[in-house]
């Protein structure tokens, strides 16, 4: 079992929360040091790291079969990579800022860190 945190799409009345249907919700969360953005290509919240910036969130315990749905779903390894943090007890989806994407990191910043 995984614990994963999800920021987006994946949230209570997100649009893909049907992919947690049978996951246990462990708790809301904050992850600090990152921020959410919204270009205007992406219909979509993007993670990135971000000194100072948080992030509002909810941590849920999945299995190996959900893990690799939401692999698959967040196109882990090229648009975003799963991160493992040991010290906050939760994994989570980072986007592959790679310089193919422009992001604006001032207009399309979601600055209470919240979707």
């Amino acid at each position: 079992m995984y614990n994963i945190f999800v920021y987006g799409t994946l949230k209570k009345g997100g649009s893909n929360h049907h992919f947690l249907e049978s996951s246990e919700f462990l708790r809301d969360d904050v992850l600090e040091d990152h921020s959410i953005y919204v270009p205007s290509v992406f219909s979509f919240p993007l993670l990135l790291k971000d000194k100072g910036g948080k992030v509002h969130g909810e941590v849920y315990k999945v299995d190996d079969n959900t893990l690799a749905n939401l692999d698959m779903l967040e196109s882990e390894g090229f648009l975003y990579n799963r991160i493992n943090n040991d010290e906050l007890g939760f994994q989570y989806y980072l986007f592959n800022d790679n310089g193919s994407w422009h992001i604006d990191k001032v207009n399309d910043k979601i600055e209470n860190g919240k979707w």
